[in-house]
């Protein structure tokens, strides 16, 4: 029994775990620096992801509480690249996109940092944290990124693809195919490029890590033992110049002549001399950091500028006067055109959300949709013409007579071929001859003249009245018709029927027999003459000129 438990005892330790960190901060853990240095070597994140431009930054989203952009976008291409297709990459549903994307290859045998010995299976640590990403600690967040990285660099064909081209690995060689050759040195996706290997070590054999040009240096020990420290050492120019004076300082003395330097002494001296060559990249980092950080505060200036600037939401119904100066003897200074915050409490109350009633409108469609507003609201039918503004309106619309215009409209000529003879419609003018009868304008010479035997009459029951013709009578032969023959005197004398004209008329009507024949529009009592109608009278429309 005692061997079975010395033996569990000895299972139990598991020498080749690493133990926990005590570091306080994600600059002092080497995930931080595997994770941003994948970003910078196989991504383009930080020039395209507002803010990720030092390791400060992105550390820095790490620690912060609740949701954050940076992270979001970088969950979100870490996503991409290990399923292409993903669609939910908000920062309201990425939390459980991670959860799910990682779910499914935590499902496979494959070991992962959330491998459990007992289970003999990978444990979900959003099951077992019960909480979502940007609600746990930073320390769960880097580890989540980490694993994202090595999902990537194992099963991401993308980033597959740039390792074998670097690396000049080349699949299915059976295959006759041209032979690409590996990247140079100088490209940034070389071989010599995307390994993370340290710049140098000083004499204790200390191991200094960098992954840009920034100011920002890691130390560690030996990377292959699990007492591995890490940390780091600086994060400005300033410790980093501090950095170079301290190993200068710690630097080994110059060996005697024809003295060889031992191995970790010069590896001291090249670090020194790798780190003074950085200098200028440096410099020139920062002054490129510089000026994206002034463009995001310059964008952030406007974006508040423009929630405090006042702008006129709604259209005014009063268009604005743009008149500054009316004259010497105008008594008003300025214009009366103001901006909405200047209106008067009365005008628009935020208490009792009212407007000042809208100035009568202009247009005549306006007046109409006013009108028939006004109508739904049991208005008289008086009042729903006063906004005509003396225009003349049909008095078959129901228009009352003081909307109607004092005086009759010109009437144009019409271009006959007895008015283009007469050459009288030269200005337009009706001529002087034109006589009124039965209230019905008509003329005595031309096309439209009425034949001496015929009267107008004015409108003809269940006929359409229209100004442009008018109907004449014409008795039947043998019968006698009634014409006041008074009215015609009167209006010859008045110019408007010839002597010539008046006397051809009474004559006409003295040949046909005295009989009693009305106007189509009064028929006699009894209906006798409306049965008749079309025996005995002969209804004939006359033209009349064309407005």
């Amino acid at each position: 029994m005692s061997a079975q438990h010395a033996a569990t005892e000895k299972v139990e330790k598991k020498p080749h775990v690493c133990p926990p960190s005590d570091a306080t901060h994600p600059r002092d853990r080497w995930e931080s620096l595997y994770v941003y240095s994948f970003i910078c070597k196989f991504t383009n994140l930080k020039h395209k992801v507002e803010g990720l431009e030092t390791p400060t930054d992105f550390e820095e989203a790490v620690v912060s509480n609740g949701p954050n952009t940076i992270l979001t976008d970088v969950l979100a291409h870490f996503i991409l690249n290990l399923k292409p297709q993903t669609r939910n990459l908000s920062t309201d549903s990425i939390s459980s996109t991670v959860q799910s994307v990682l779910g499914e290859f935590l499902k496979t045998p494959e070991r992962t940092i959330f491998w459990d010995d007992k289970l003999n299976a990978n444990v979900d640590p959003f099951i077992a944290s019960g909480g979502g990403f940007f609600t746990m600690g930073w320390d769960f967040k880097l580890k989540v990124l980490r694993q994202l990285v090595d999902l990537q660099l194992t099963h991401a064909p993308s980033i597959k693809v740039i390792i074998d081209r670097a690396w000049g690995v080349v699949h299915n060689k059976h295959k006759k195919r041209e032979m690409t050759p590996p990247p140079g040195a100088s490209d940034p996706q070389s071989r010599e490029c995307l390994q993370l290997l340290p710049i140098g070590q000083d004499s204790s054999k200390k191991r200094y890590w960098t992954t840009d040009d920034s100011p920002r240096v890691y130390i560690s020990t030996n990377p292959w033992k699990i007492t591995c420290g890490f940390q780091s050492v600086s994060s400005t120019k300033e410790e980093y110049v501090a950095l170079i004076s301290k190993l200068r300082e710690e630097a080994p003395p110059e060996p005697k002549k024809r003295q060889k330097r031992p191995k970790h002494e010069q590896a001291h001296v090249d670090l020194i001399e790798t780190l003074e060559g950085r200098i200028e990249a440096i410099d020139t980092e920062l002054a490129r950091v510089a000026r994206a950080r002034r463009k995001i505060e310059q964008k952030y200036a406007l974006y508040a500028q423009a929630e405090i600037r006042e702008t006129r939401t709604r259209r005014r119904a009063q268009k604005p006067d743009y008149v500054y100066d009316d004259g010497p003897d105008s008594e008003d200074e300025g214009d009366d055109y103001r901006y909405q915050d200047d209106m008067d409490e009365d005008e628009f109350s935020s208490s009792s959300r009212k407007r000042k009633p809208a100035p009568a409108p202009t247009r005549r469609s306006g007046r109409a949709a006013a009108i028939k507003q006004s109508s739904n609201k049991d208005a008289s039918a008086a009042d729903s013409w006063k906004n005509w503004r003396g225009e003349r309106r049909s008095t078959r619309l129901g228009a009352p007579p003081e909307t109607q215009l004092g005086e009759d409209r010109a009437m144009k000529r019409a271009r006959t071929e007895d008015s283009i003879a007469s050459g009288s419609s030269a200005d337009g003018s009706l001529p002087s001859n034109n006589g009124v009868t039965n209230g019905v304008k008509v003329k005595k010479s031309g096309a439209a003249a009425l034949k001496p035997t015929e009267v107008a009459v004015e409108q003809i029951a269940g006929k359409k009245k229209s100004k442009f013709w008018v109907y004449a009578v014409e008795p039947a032969p043998g019968e006698d018709m009634d014409v006041d023959v008074s009215t015609n005197e009167t209006e010859a004398s008045n110019g408007s029927l010839l002597p010539n004209d008046t006397k051809s008329i009474k004559d006409a009507m003295s040949e046909v027999p005295s009989e009693d024949v009305r106007p189509p529009s009064s028929p006699r009592p009894g209906g006798a003459e409306s049965e008749n109608l079309s025996t005995r009278d002969s209804l004939s429309p006359s033209p009349m000129d064309t407005a």
